[in-house]
């Protein structure tokens, strides 16, 4: 029989999911958002039940799998109930607003058992996929040079006097309300689970952030992290450079790991262009002085990503990815923007 889905929050982002559901072939049986228009077009291409109520889908018993796809501010007390509910779950990051709701999330599904993702799927872009899978031949890893730099436009003049990036006196921008802050959490919350990804949990971080006077959202952050594989540079930039980066298009991202047998450089395209851009790896073998190119075509890293859960899913067993992958993630950026506000080094305070 074929797992069953609900699908809650039908935003710009739920396109992603529905798309890698369908190819896994999945049943998707409800949609859920608060604006029907916006989900209705979903519930008619799906022949999925449409409400407003989450409820209403996490009380169904032939429902399998909970996707939530909504602003994070309403992660948690839609995960608790879905846990509490026997559900699987997968996520969109990030997991929580703060480091303490995430724990709370991923402690209740890890005394549950529930197998539970948050989507980080840039772990899943091919070329990052392959340097993972190399990244034994490097030997003992000493510097990674890590970092996101997207093309917001001109931010770093007079703030924006409305739209999205507009903070109202004694008000909240819509970037922050909608997804709880501005460059660190939106760009930089992806490249942080990559820093996990491939050099494990940071022990000790020493951050510097940039917020703009009369804003509530940051244009840039930067940390030195200790690891157990050396030392990481991170940086998350919102920059006005139109044609700089990997495909002359603005977005800048770039993952450079060293070790004492060679390098591995990551260069990835802009996350919402699946069907058209794509990703590169380059390999330096200092054994044989030679460099090798792994080129890929455009496929969407959504579609890999809920392939890979569902596959787990169906098995009953949570795979490869930790329930934990959403709490470091959140653990990180709360320890970056205390690093960064009090000007000081500090010991990542871990939970679990």
């Amino acid at each position: 029989m074929k797992l069953q889905a609900g699908v809650i929050g039908c935003g710009n982002i739920s396109k992603f999911h529905f798309s890698g559901l369908e190819k896994a072939g999945v049943k998707i049986s409800w949609v859920c958002d608060l604006n029907e228009e916006t989900a209705l077009p979903w519930a008619s291409k799906f022949d999925a039940t449409f409400t407003k109520n989450y409820q209403d889908i996490i009380a169904d018993k032939d429902v399998d799998i909970i996707v939530i796809t909504t602003i994070s501010s309403v992660h948690k007390v839609i995960c608790l109930a879905a846990i509490a509910a026997g559900k699987a779950i997968i996520c969109e990051k990030t997991l929580a607003e703060s480091a303490e709701d995430a724990f709370e999330i991923v402690a209740a599904a890890e005394a549950a058992g529930t197998i539970f993702y948050t989507s980080y799927m840039k772990r899943f872009i091919p070329a990052v996929a392959k340097a993972k899978e190399l990244l034994p031949t490097l030997g003992t890893i000493y510097t990674t040079y890590i970092r996101a730099h997207q093309l917001w436009g001109d931010m770093w003049g007079e703030q924006p006097e409305s739209g999205f990036f507009h903070t109202p006196e004694g008000g909240v921008s819509p970037v922050r309300k909608n997804y709880g802050g501005g460059i660190l959490v939106m760009g930089g919350s992806h490249i942080l689970d990559l820093v996990g990804f491939f050099l494990g949990r940071p022990s000790k971080v020493f951050a510097l952030t940039h917020t703009p006077k009369g804003r509530d959202y940051d244009l840039q952050a930067a940390a030195l992290f200790e690891t157990e594989n050396g030392v990481c540079h991170f940086e998350a930039t919102a920059h006005p450079l139109k044609k700089i980066g990997f495909l002359r298009d603005g977005w800048d991202e770039r993952v450079e790991i060293n070790g004492t047998n060679g390098r591995l450089d990551i260069y990835s395209s802009s996350w919402d262009d699946v069907e058209h851009k794509a990703s590169l790896l380059v390999h330096y073998d200092n054994e044989t002085e030679q460099s090798t190119e792994y080129r890929y075509d455009p496929v969407s890293p959504f579609d890999l990503a809920v392939a890979f859960f569902v596959e787990n899913i169906e098995r009953g067993e949570q795979g490869g990815q930790s329930r934990l992958t959403g709490y470091d993630v959140d653990e990180l950026i709360s320890s970056i923007s205390r690093s960064g506000q009090t000007g000081q080094a500090l010991i990542i305070d871990w939970k679990l």
